[in-house]
């Protein structure tokens, strides 16, 4: 089958078009035939060899860890699943790459795909839904009737968030610039704050909880909006354990976790609440390369998909 694999770590040039045979899927494992492959920051971060130590895995290796595809196999053990079941994953990497024809996945890191969605559609959910409910409902436990800030609102996980939170009968503030504007203002958010025009820093105070998903000095100027025994919950970094303490607030650092529980609950969420997905931008599975570059150096305004 046709990867994209890397034998060392470095910049984009490590990156390289491979045949590699079929994965055989061990008994709790399906095999899934790819449709699309969506890209995400933490892959590049993986091939520069920045995650090296928390994930050391022999090289060569395929990237990916989302994908949307055909089950075409099932191991002995897996029962809800059958061969021809269209479904969406996040696959563990430690396990197989999604940057491929073909991934055998453990059963409890895939959902079916929900007939309204593409496939590429589809193949950018697991994370950007998941990162989402994981920040907001496990972590930040969010309640009716607090004030969330978002920042980078108008991103995957962003726009998963706000619908989440209006969902929940949150009032949202987002940041966000250009035609993302718009995009959150029509999800529901109830202030949208242009960051390139505008110092959020400014305009907010006093919310109960901010989702960061854009780190640095954005991080660094939040702790202060938010309310005694507030929380902030960050993607990119841990937040400052000084300045948590000094505001009087909590913080963490979120991972998105593939299982079973979560994957559920997101099933039922798109089936029944019609949560929107931002249509990605599609690319063929050989432009691998370009499309890490874009989303590396920030040059797209939604996810990246490679499509076979």
């Amino acid at each position: 089958m046709q990867a994209v694999q890397i034998n060392q770590y470095g910049d984009n040039s490590v990156l390289e078009n491979t045949v590699i045979p079929i994965p055989q899927p061990m008994p709790n494992q399906v095999l899934v035939q790819l449709k699309a492959s969506s890209v995400n920051p933490v892959d590049y971060k993986i091939r520069s060899g920045y995650m090296s130590g928390v994930l050391p895995k022999s090289l060569p290796f395929t990237l990916g860890w989302e994908g949307a595809g055909i089950i075409t196999e099932v191991g002995n053990d897996v029962k809800n699943y059958q061969p021809g079941d269209e479904i969406m994953l996040m696959a563990n990497f430690m396990q197989g790459g999604t940057y491929a024809e073909y991934v055998a996945v453990n059963a409890d890191e895939i959902m079916l795909k929900p007939k309204s969605l593409s496939f590429a559609e589809a193949s950018v959910v697991p994370f950007s839904l998941g990162t989402a409910y994981t920040a907001l409902i496990e972590d930040a436990q969010i309640q009716e009737g607090q004030q969330l800030l978002i920042h980078g609102a108008g991103g995957a996980v962003g726009q998963m968030a706000i619908q989440i939170a209006k969902k929940m009968g949150l009032n949202v503030i987002g940041t966000a610039t250009g035609n993302n504007l718009q995009e959150i203002t029509a999800l529901g958010v109830d202030t949208a704050i242009d960051y390139a025009n505008a110092d959020f820093s400014t305009v907010v105070e006093n919310v109960d909880v901010v989702l960061d998903l854009v780190g640095g000095e954005t991080l660094s100027k939040s702790y202060a909006l938010v309310k005694k025994g507030g929380v902030i919950v960050s993607t990119t970094q841990p937040p400052n354990a000084a300045e948590l303490t000094k505001y009087g607030i909590s913080g963490k650092m979120t991972q998105t976790r593939a299982n079973s529980k979560i994957f559920s609950k997101i099933s039922a969420w798109l089936e029944t609440e019609k949560i929107k997905v931002k249509q990605p931008q599609v690319l063929s599975f050989s432009d691998a390369k370009n499309a890490l570059s874009l989303v590396e150096n920030r040059k797209t305004h939604s996810k990246i998909v490679l499509a076979f």
